[in-house]
């Protein structure tokens, strides 16, 4: 929850579920046990984010019929709504590619939790060393390894900025905070973003458009992920446990906005 990203899915879900005059609780988990914060019973479980497996196994022993947001632990018993991380880093890389660019950066974490909770490498990075290998671009030193927090991210690129090592001409963020601590960073060191650095985000909540320049960013379609999460979820409670689950993958779409230009301009 600390998270702007899974804070907008919650939001998102629980204000469809009011539109649809659903009822919502919240279950809180405290030494593996997980209690509803208010008193009733409950037909579903929408499980936002990631998960073990042994939180998995205690969710289902709560409530068989579960949906799952944002990831796809078992999709042979689970629904789940999930995003493809290819296809918006695909785009995002066409886009710099067509404006010129050629030598382009990641900023984000090497390595992350993956559906289940267990240690494995980021899958933005590992798609973006893939698109970039294939077209005979990708540079190994434009990987710059960071956390996805704002305070990390701007510590990272200030220190590849100070030590004179050569710099990509764009930049894709694994998420917004990593982009915002990369703007302030590029500000900081006299870096004109975009006309010296091109930055794109990943996720286009608001925090996007509030920056300074309002970044390009590659949308994840948070509200419409939640609202797909919660009709799979009333499916679910009206077909029962036992029906057939469902994976809906939903495409990204890019945010054109000020954050990025041609190189060199």
């Amino acid at each position: 929850l600390a998270d702007p990203y899974y804070l907008y899915l919650r939001n998102y879900a629980e204000q469809y579920c009011r539109d649809k005059r659903i009822r919502t609780l919240h279950l809180l988990e405290q030494g593996g046990v997980y209690r509803a914060d208010l008193a009733g019973s409950f037909e579903g479980i929408l499980a936002i984010g990631i998960f073990s497996e042994e939180q998995i196994r205690t969710l289902h022993r709560l409530c068989p019929k579960l949906v799952f947001l944002d990831s796809s632990p078992d999709e042979s018993r689970f629904d789940s709504v999930v995003l493809n991380y290819r296809v918006g880093i695909e785009q995002a890389l066409d886009s710099l590619l067509s404006l010129g660019h050629t030598r382009i950066g990641f900023l984000g974490p090497a390595a992350k939790l993956d559906q289940k909770k267990r240690p494995a490498p980021e899958v933005r990075r590992q798609y973006f060393i893939q698109y970039m290998q294939e077209k005979g671009l990708f540079d190994p030193a434009f990987l710059l390894d960071a956390p996805m927090t704002a305070p990390e991210a701007r510590a990272v690129v200030s220190c590849r900025l100070e030590s004179g090592e050569p710099m990509p001409t764009a930049l894709i963020a694994a998420n917004e905070e990593a982009a915002i601590g990369a703007v302030s960073a590029a500000r900081a060191a006299g870096i004109r973003v975009p006309q010296d650095l091109s930055i794109i985000s990943f996720n286009d909540t608001v925090l996007s458009t509030l920056t300074d320049p309002p970044l390009t960013s590659i949308s994840t379609h948070v509200e419409e992920m939640s609202h797909l999460a919660v009709d799979l979820l009333s499916r679910r409670v009206s077909l029962g446990a036992d029906a057939l689950p469902l994976k809906v993958v939903v495409p990204p779409s890019l945010i054109q906005r000020e954050s990025v230009c041609p190189p060199g301009r």
